[in-house]
């Protein structure tokens, strides 16, 4: 595998293997970012063209433009807009009720807040579902050829390939010398 064709490299197609690779190295990579404290917002940056790598590269794949990637983002957006307006809404309410902040205050935003992030989550949960299970175009698209197929057997080594024998009854041209 081309792990810098896959990962850094926004031409192309890739299959649904590579893809759910790509994936599974975009969500680690999500994880570990948000533990390293300083580290984590660079690490972070640098997954955002990684996912766009590895999205746009599958959508190409199925015929589609990799713009359609900004699509998930764009919904993200709206849904930071609504928690910001969630929690300023929280803030002003409090401060207009002489700053006193009770649990019913604290819990209908916060709950509000835990309701966004899980529809963000169901956003890139969905998308990426889709984008992984959705069959490539058979043959080259314009974004290039059909990604190859790495296929290895299921069990022990596979076939071997079968050696001449020195009595096999053929010159050294490869011809039947019996004829």
């Amino acid at each position: 595998m081309d792990w810098q064709f896959l990962l850094f490299n926004p031409n192309g197609r890739i299959g649904q293997k590579d893809f759910w690779i790509g994936a599974a190295i975009l969500l680690g990579g999500n994880i570990l970012a948000n533990i390293l404290p300083i580290l984590g917002g660079l690490l972070w940056l640098l997954l955002i063209w990684v996912g766009i790598c590895v999205y746009g590269k599958r959508l190409h794949d199925i015929g589609q433009t990799a713009l359609i990637h900004l699509i998930p983002w764009a919904l993200n957006f709206l849904v930071f807009i609504l928690a910001v307006m969630m929690v300023g809404g929280a803030i002003i309410s409090a401060w207009m009720s002489g700053g006193d902040v009770g649990p019913g205050l604290i819990l209908s935003a916060g709950g509000g807040l835990f309701s966004l992030m899980s529809l963000s989550v169901l956003i890139w949960a969905g998308y990426t579902i889709w984008l992984g299970l959705a069959l490539g175009e058979n043959g080259a698209n314009q974004y290039g050829p059909k990604p190859a197929i790495e296929m290895k057997p299921a069990f022990g080594d596979g076939p071997k390939p079968q050696s001449r024998q020195a009595n096999d009854d053929t010159g050294p041209g490869g011809s039947d010398i019996s004829r």
